[in-house]
């Protein structure tokens, strides 16, 4: 009973964290997604019933539940739905991990205890498979076995393709109960890499109970994360260096920095997110500077949140941007199409801050063995694609993503993109230095979605391109909107990249309206401290107005 107990825990605490706000988002989550979700949670915890008590002799069957790969002949860990026919009710699973929507994580070849009535298994693996859909009588039944044979609708290991989530941390839960789902999980959920995160904030680090484990593995020399990695899923450390003025509100911003050496400290900067310690007198760039110096990986948290996401993209300091990173309530204007048209390259990340609450993965292409820093090369060199559900593929001139293609002047290109994925997507659009250009609507085959596209357009100017999937087009098994962008393609014409000059000058504006904040905001012990922030962005604003003069 204790191990029911323990793991009904698991369950109640990711609903419960992801219904009050907690998890889809860091400290800035009350976005009506959480409600929507939270709306969904209770009324799928009204439809549920729980199984018969054990304790009722004859009341249920011990069911094994095989997911097997229709390719391979594997048995699989994979996300099952429980539907009792004769009520219309799901069917709760207390021992198992419970995701959202009554959706349940189990290992490969799983038994569960279920009442003997008629019941409909539904089961998919990660968002690679198709969903099957299984009806078994286990009436009068005290033992049996479900085998659901899955299909891929998609093999991207067999394109050499690997996923991972650059953005995680776990809270109110034991160790052991963490590191239960820490292995299972990932797994279910067909993750490839997993990068867990420390980060502080005071009084509620006394729950971060991931923090431990990356302590843990620090420490170690790699002990713990390399551990949980021989149960098929790689992980890496990370941490989480941030700012907030306030216990919520908006400060210099959070950045992710992977695959350390150690812990960059402060984690958390200033009195608004230690309970009063401190100053808000060091700015992130000084964290970031010092990561980079160890060969970690910066990503910018969050979309747009924070002050200092604009000076550090202008100062070449940043690798990548993360988007929907707890919260969805943002646009791709605001997150990358801003840097893009003054000629950044900028990679685009994703991942699920508190718990893995969506299926949000970014794809690279790696050739050998996948390490966290093979993986983090390729997406620095900008050639990922980001979804929560849809597959990607695409190419201009048949260059791939993150190619840069040099035209000496204006002149057509060829461009091919395609898109899979489980559930409706609507359409895939072409985007180009960030208009909408082209669209090819979905269909579907064979019990998934497919959209292709292969045009050719003339261009006459420098920028970019990149293939996505409209935002809020459609859902997930999670309920969550469904999202695909790919990193673009550069296109340099004469030797020049895009360089917007109303971007600019809206940046510039937006930096100086910042310093007017952190003076206003602020608690510094002396005028050195606030020179030492406020000169990162007057770095940035001299650099943008030094590219307006050129």
């Amino acid at each position: 009973m204790k191990t029911v107990r323990a793991l009904t825990l698991i369950s109640v605490l990711v609903a419960s964290l992801t219904a009050d706000g907690v998890v889809l988002g860091h400290d800035h989550s009350a976005h009506r997604s959480d409600r929507a979700r939270s709306v969904a949670l209770a009324k799928a915890a009204a439809s549920a019933e729980v199984p018969a008590s054990a304790d009722q002799e004859g009341a249920t069957c011990q069911l094994t539940i095989d997911l097997i790969d229709a390719t391979t002949q594997n048995s699989l860990a994979g996300l099952v739905r429980i539907t009792d026919l004769e009520s219309g009710k799901f069917v709760q699973l207390p021992s198992e991990i419970h995701r959202d929507l009554n959706w349940y994580a189990l290992s490969p070849q799983t038994t569960v205890r279920l009442p003997r009535t008629k019941l409909k298994i539904e089961a998919f693996h990660g968002i690679e498979t198709g969903m099957r859909v299984h009806e078994q009588d286990l009436t009068g039944t005290a033992r049996g076995t479900a085998r659901l044979v899955l299909d891929r609708i998609y093999d991207a290991r067999e394109k050499k393709l690997y996923n991972g989530n650059t953005h995680l941390h776990l809270m109110r839960m034991t160790y052991a109960e963490a590191i239960r789902y820490l292995r299972l999980v990932p797994r279910a959920d067909g993750l490839d890499l997993v990068f867990l995160s420390h980060l502080r904030r005071l009084p509620d680090e006394r729950t971060y109970i991931s923090n431990q484990v990356v302590e843990n593995d620090l420490a170690g020399g790699g002990g713990e994360l390399g551990r949980l990695s021989q149960h098929g899923v790689l992980f890496a450390n990370g941490e989480e260096h941030r700012h907030n003025f306030g216990p919520g509100g908006e400060g210099y911003g959070h950045v992710m920095l992977l695959d350390l050496l150690k812990l960059i400290r402060p984690v958390s900067i200033g009195p608004g997110i230690m309970s009063g310690q401190g100053t808000d007198g060091i700015p992130l760039q000084h964290g970031i500077k010092t990561a980079r110096a160890d060969g970690a990986t910066v990503i910018w948290c969050h979309n747009d949140w924070g002050y200092e996401d604009v000076p550090n993209w202008t100062a070449g300091l940043l690798h990548a941007q993360n988007i929907f990173d707890g919260s969805a309530e943002t646009t791709y204007e605001d997150s990358f199409y801003k840097y893009l048209n003054l000629g950044m390259k900028v990679p685009f990340s994703t991942g699920t801050d508190w718990f893995i609450y969506d299926f949000s993965r970014v794809y690279v292409p790696l050739e050998g063995e996948l390490t966290g820093k093979t993986w983090l090369a390729q997406l620095q060199a900008g050639r990922s694609y980001i979804t929560n559900g849809t597959f990607l593929e695409f190419s201009v001139n048949d260059r791939a993503i993150g190619d840069t293609i040099a035209m000496s002047r204006s002149g057509a290109l060829q461009v091919s993109g395609r898109a899979i994925g489980r559930n409706n997507f609507r359409n895939i659009e072409l985007i180009h230095n960030g208009d909408v250009i082209r669209t090819a609507e979905c269909h579907p085959i064979g019990g998934h979605f497919s959209a292709q596209m292969d045009l050719v357009i003339n261009v006459d100017q420098p920028g970019w391109l990149a293939l996505r999937t409209p935002l809020r087009a459609g859902t997930n098994e999670f309920d969550k909107d469904l999202f695909a962008h790919t990193s673009p393609i550069y296109v340099e014409v004469a030797g020049k990249r895009i360089f917007r000059r109303e971007v600019a000058e809206q940046l510039i504006a937006e930096m100086e309206e910042n310093i007017d904040v952190i003076r206003d905001q602020g608690e510094f012990a002396d005028p050195d401290e606030i020179d030492k922030v406020l000169n990162v962005h007057r770095e940035g604003i001299k650099a943008l107005r030094q590219r307006l003069s050129e």
